[in-house]
């Protein structure tokens, strides 16, 4: 067993965001259409993060919410729900690759957003980062055709969704993620049923993939990562998202053909250069 237990929380980082970048993938091979992907990701996801809750918490049913605080709490769920819905569309109106390059910025707008609403600083290396990814965005929506120009669109929303996120989860840390992917899975569930009336009209095989990510997929990747924060702070495991940006592109190739655009590639660089830069010790730009 390794005595480091920073080693270990990279480990499992690692680990956790690997399994995490098959998501497009799993999207694409279900082959169905968003809104009954989005109910069915959402109705598994929510299931499954429901007993992992209850599983940590040993079958109690325990909330440590203030009333007060409810109304954030459902915001931060709110959001959750949009951010699932937004990557699953994007996903399917623009190459994946566009998606997972847009959604690794989403750390830079949780930055802006804790400067607006928390009053934190923006550190030096974070304010050139944000540049930098912004112009990385700028090149991956810029190429786009105007189909994928939606699915981009979507992208940056995204973005802005898992942001605002963070944000609120970095004042009230003791809300529970797991029981709020859980919440926002049915959230899902409830309001794509309503909006498709042929919600249950697909077939065994897809069915399959949308179990795999639902029930399982997610679940884990989400459970490891939300471990590797007891042995790393959640600044460095953002860092690992790298690697979701350059796996997730490389699965759908390798499986599916799908080629990445050279401009995506340059954008994606920026975005993962951005996100190195951020990572450094701050003294570096003082």
């Amino acid at each position: 067993m390794l005595k480091d237990t920073r080693i270990q929380g990279m480990l499992i980082a690692t680990l956790g965001v690997f399994i995490i970048s098959f998501d497009a993938l799993l999207i694409r091979l279900s082959n169905t259409d968003a809104s009954v992907v989005t109910f069915y990701r959402g109705l598994f996801m929510g299931i499954s993060m429901l007993l992992l809750w209850l599983i940590i918490n040993k079958g109690k049913i325990t909330f440590k919410i203030k009333p007060k605080e409810f109304l954030t709490f459902s915001v931060v769920t709110i959001l959750s729900s949009v951010g699932t819905c937004l990557f699953v569309f994007s996903i399917k109106y623009t190459i994946a690759a566009n998606t997972v390059v847009l959604l690794a910025t989403a750390s830079f707008f949780a930055a802006i957003f804790s400067y607006i609403f928390l009053k934190e600083k923006i550190k030096k290396n974070t304010l050139i980062a944000i540049i930098i990814s912004f112009l990385g965005i700028a090149i991956v929506f810029g190429s786009s055709s105007s189909f994928g120009s939606l699915g981009d669109l979507l992208g940056v929303l995204l973005a802005i969704a898992i942001g605002l996120e963070l944000t609120l989860l970095r004042k009230y840390q003791h809300f529970s993620k797991v029981l709020i992917i859980s919440l926002s899975g049915f959230l899902i569930a409830i309001i794509m049923y309503f909006s498709n009336d042929n919600i249950f009209d697909v077939s065994s095989e897809n069915l399959q993939w949308l179990f795999l990510m639902g029930f399982i997929q997610i679940p884990l990747a989400m459970y490891l990562i939300f471990l590797s924060t007891k042995f790393i702070t959640s600044a460095e495991v953002s860092l690992f998202s790298i690697i979701e940006t350059v796996l997730a592109p490389v699965w759908l190739w390798l499986v599916l053909g799908e080629l990445v655009p050279k401009m995506t590639i340059i954008g994606g660089a920026l975005v993962v250069i951005a996100i190195f830069i951020n990572a450094m010790p701050n003294k570096k730009y003082n």
